[in-house]
């Protein structure tokens, strides 16, 4: 009796869940579909989303990079070019340097900053001064000649007066025939050679330099050379035109220097 009571239990145990699972089955059925449904529309909406905007995200990218590149290739343009600038200026230097003399002394390099807003000056201004050791009448040379001296001298900046000014003049020589003179600036891009006797032979192209005679610049200095020579048998000296071997429009870098 009691095996039968235990089998009738086991049965009604196992009927009662087998119902329970099919009710649950068939209560959760409607829901598992709509999940399915939602799942496959959600997949389906990510992927054309993705489609869509991945294009745009490697544009962006692309963008993104192309702007670092750019920024990247103009920090190397401008690094090149103050590199080029520091070898044109040494190159420069070095060329200033086989022009000056044994009785010059060597201060400082500088730069041309700016120009005198007067057009009947002319004057530059340099990017060195007195803290840099530059002094009132020092004297400026680039690598082709005499270019000035100095006028004006202030901390940082100091005042080139041009060998073109009419207020500058130096005591010059002729290479060829060692006649002396003066040198003095027209306010134009020439020069005049003064108090060169009537019966001296000067030529076009002969060279001028400084002759040290004032005692103030030192001598062979090249200052420029013969462009046109004009004698009249009434004058006592020549009309003698120079043309700078410095051309004032294009100094950019300097030298100064003093007589030692």
């Amino acid at each position: 009796m009691p095996k039968k009571r235990l089998l009738l239990f086991l049965f009604i145990v196992i009927t009662l869940g087998l119902m329970t699972y099919e009710s649950n089955v068939a209560h959760f059925l409607p829901l598992k579909f709509l999940n399915n449904t939602l799942n496959n529309f959600l997949y389906v909406k990510d992927s054309i989303t993705n489609f869509i905007a991945s294009p745009f995200k490697k544009m962006f990218i692309r963008e993104e990079e192309n702007r670092r590149l750019k920024e990247e290739i103009s920090r190397l343009l401008k690094e090149r070019e103050r590199y080029q600038d520091a070898l044109q200026e040494n190159k420069q230097l070095r060329e200033i340097l086989t022009i000056k003399g044994r009785e010059q002394k060597y201060i400082t390099a500088a730069c041309v900053i700016g120009k005198s807003v007067d057009q009947w000056s002319n004057i530059l201004i340099l990017d060195k001064g007195s803290l840099d050791m530059v002094k009132k009448d020092m004297i400026v040379i680039t690598e082709k000649g005499l270019a000035g001296k100095i006028t004006e001298v202030y901390e940082s900046y100091s005042s080139l007066l041009l060998l073109t000014d009419i207020n500058f003049s130096a005591a010059s020589r002729l290479q060829e025939n060692r006649t002396e003179g003066i040198i003095s600036g027209t306010g134009f891009k020439t020069c005049k050679l003064k108090y060169i006797p009537a019966e001296e032979e000067i030529k076009e192209g002969d060279i001028v330099k400084t002759s040290g005679l004032d005692d103030f610049y030192p001598p062979g200095i090249p200052i420029g050379f013969v462009s046109k020579v004009n004698k009249k048998e009434t004058d006592i000296f020549q009309d003698i035109e120079v043309i700078p071997f410095v051309d004032s429009t294009k100094i950019e870098f300097v030298a100064i220097v003093t007589k030692e």
